[in-house]
């Protein structure tokens, strides 16, 4: 069939252009997601064929499209063969690549065409654009810029496509008569000045892959084989990462001991951290370790173990943290406490954190090794909470009131301004004494894991209110972080900025 003699690989693709340009044929190259086909791609493919004599469509492969958790709508394979339907085009070939270089280099077109919507490099986030131009007169061809009619395709999908919650709808329908996206990019902009420091505890985040293998024949106990493991930065490890993706001074405070073989903090840490770590001997760095079944990208966790070294600092050590913040905190704008109720930050930290002069960012987590008695009403003040619904309730022992209640009850409480409680696939609610309450609903109902997204959260939220943003403004652009940290199995990469705002864009079309 026609349709499927168009698709080719690069490398096919390459000779086969190769013939045509012996014959002096003109190649006219054309690239994009193409998620949803519409009169504004015909159009752009009719007048990119007028260029030349052959036109080739490279479609993004699905692990490329940064547009958000629910994007691609349609498979790699399905968008290829819409492209391919197209009388004007004449090869169809999948870019499995980050951007266009690549595919520039490969097919060396004459001509590369681009809709008049590209035109303008200040607004493309990503800086592509303007190294796509570079390649394409590297090799001897230049760029074309179609003006043809316009549609969004993101704009369309999000009407009439996904598994979005009319909550879900509702709101970005009223968020948007406030906020565009040159605004929400000039708020995230203002990150980059933001001097942070994170304090929390270290951990590391092991999964060990496993396939069931059945109940022992020695015992009523499962069996699994264990096919692969890998580790990652978890805790104030992660939490640093996230922020240092958008704020250029960040700091990290910890405790350290042992740490696995195979971890390297200055190649797991991001660039732009300041270490400051006090040296523990003879322990271990907690080391979580889930074991895991994975069926696609999809994971069921079935056990999980700690090695940890309960209490971790002694008097001397404790006093030197405490030294450093009644030194250094004032000159942060942000502090963040990630605590995760490992050991690191004892009854003495806490007093010191409730006493510095800056914006305060709490997040006190209840895990299975705290599990009744870490709460973050064991601080004295904060400027901003962020917890989970079941940390809230068991911080006031209170599992039937309403949650509103509850936040401005903690909030009273700590003489807090802020308060968020994330509340899983139902969202999240954030309170400002200011401004009332704004709930959010979830940005995604899919997920791979869920591993790690309060932190992202907490993480641009945090920043978004250190900024002077409103705590509207700081709940949507945490749970933006969230719903793109879901996606990620445990914290095998932080939210990083270009993706971030590429989803943004997609969310506000």
């Amino acid at each position: 069939m026609k349709t499927i003699e168009k698709k080719n690989s690069i490398e096919s693709l390459k000779e086969e252009l190769l013939d045509e340009k012996r014959l002096g044929k003109k190649i006219v190259l054309c690239l994009g997601v193409f998620d949803l086909v519409h009169p504004g791609h015909i159009k752009h493919f009719q007048r990119a064929k007028e260029q030349g004599d052959i036109l080739v469509v490279a479609v993004t492969a699905n692990r490329f499209v940064n547009k958000g958790p629910d994007r691609p709508v349609f498979d790699q394979d399905l968008r290829m063969d819409s492209i391919a339907a197209i009388s004007d085009v004449d090869f169809v070939v999948l870019n499995d690549n980050p951007d266009g270089i690549k595919v520039i280099e490969e097919v060396a077109p004459d001509f590369y065409v681009k809709g008049i919507e590209y035109k303008n490099y200040s607004d493309d986030v990503t800086g592509k654009i303007q190294q796509e131009v570079d390649a394409i007169e590297k090799v001897g061809g230049q760029i074309v810029y179609t003006d043809e009619i316009v549609f969004s395709s993101s704009k369309l999908l999000n009407s009439y496509f996904g598994d979005r919650s009319s909550q879900f709808q509702h709101f970005i329908k009223k968020f948007k008569l406030k906020y565009d996206y040159p605004t929400i990019e000039k708020l995230v902009e203002k990150f980059k000045d933001l001097k942070v420091l994170v304090i929390g505890d270290a951990i590391i985040d092991q999964y060990a892959y496993v396939s069931p293998m059945g109940v022992s024949g020695k015992g009523t106990h499962l069996v699994a084989r264990e096919n692969y493991s890998e580790m990652f930065l978890g805790g104030s490890f992660a939490i640093a990462n996230h922020i240092a993706g958008f704020a250029s001074n960040v700091t990290l405070l910890s405790a350290i001991g042992t740490l696995p073989e195979n971890v390297d903090l200055d190649v797991g840490l991001n660039d732009n951290i300041q270490k400051e770590f006090v040296k523990l001997s003879n322990i271990k760095t907690l080391v979580k370790k889930r074991y895991v079944q994975k069926d696609g990208m999809f994971l069921t966790k079935l056990f999980e173990t700690y090695t940890s070294g309960g209490n971790l600092l002694n008097e001397e050590q404790s006093q030197e943290v405490v030294e450093y913040l009644e030194e250094k905190a004032k000159d942060y704008d942000l502090v963040v406490v990630a605590d995760f109720g490992n050991g690191f930050i004892n009854s003495k930290l806490n007093e010191a954190i409730a006493k510095v002069p800056t914006f305060l960012a709490i997040n006190a987590q209840i895990n299975s090794g705290n599990r009744g008695y870490h709460v973050v009403t064991k601080y004295d003040r904060a400027d901003y909470i962020s917890v989970n619904e079941p940390e809230l309730r068991l911080t006031v022992h209170d599992l039937e009131s309403k949650l509103d209640d509850l936040m401005k009850e903690v909030s009273s409480k700590l003489n807090c301004s802020n308060i968020s409680v994330t509340q899983g696939v139902k969202g999240v609610s954030i309170y400002n004494k200011d401004e009332g309450f704004h709930q959010l609903p979830a940005f995604t109902q899919k997920v791979v894991d869920r591993v790690g997204a309060g932190d992202s959260y907490l993480a641009l939220s945090a920043l978004s209110l250190a900024s002077g943003q409103s705590a509207e403004v700081a709940g949507f652009l945490g749970s933006v972080a969230a719903a793109l940290d879901v996606q990620i199995i445990g914290n095998k990469k932080c939210i990083e900025k270009i993706p971030f705002l590429k989803y943004i864009t997609t969310l506000l079309k």
